[in-house]
């Protein structure tokens, strides 16, 4: 990973969710990607479960959360890089009047760049609270 590639990854995550774009969040993930996040219990199909595994089932997720969250918006605040990964720090805007939060998404890539590895992490205090509709 270099600052070019790290700096690609951002963009294509940061317009990817703020264009409300499938195509463009999961153009650099690799076909057997792993995600996971507080969310995946939660909202997923899988409440047992707080991975997603393979980029199907990551744009089924994917599509969902769009669907249910219209108009949330991320500012990538941050890029760490490593060797072959890196870490996106951000904050996310909700448009129906949440206040906003942050949030640090971990991302490793394989050998071609794609990302085989995400990880979401969120504050304890926003990953507990109810969801809109609980």
């Amino acid at each position: 990973m270099d600052a070019e590639g790290a700096g690609a990854l951002a963009r294509a995550w940061d317009e990817g969710w703020n264009g409300e774009d499938v195509e463009r969040i999961m153009a650099p993930f690799a076909d057997d990607v792993v995600f996971s996040s507080p969310f995946v219990s939660r909202i997923g199909d899988d409440q047992s479960s707080n991975a997603i595994v393979g980029a199907p089932a990551l744009r089924a997720y994917v599509t969902a959360a769009l669907t249910r969250t219209p108009g949330i918006r991320y500012t990538v605040d941050n890029v760490h890089l490593g060797p072959d990964s890196l870490i996106l720090d951000y904050t996310v805007s909700f448009p129906d009047g949440r206040p906003d939060t942050i949030g640090a998404d971990f991302l490793r890539v394989n050998a071609e760049g794609l990302v085989t590895e995400w990880r979401s992490h969120y504050p304890v205090a926003f990953t507990t609270a109810p969801l809109p509709g609980d």
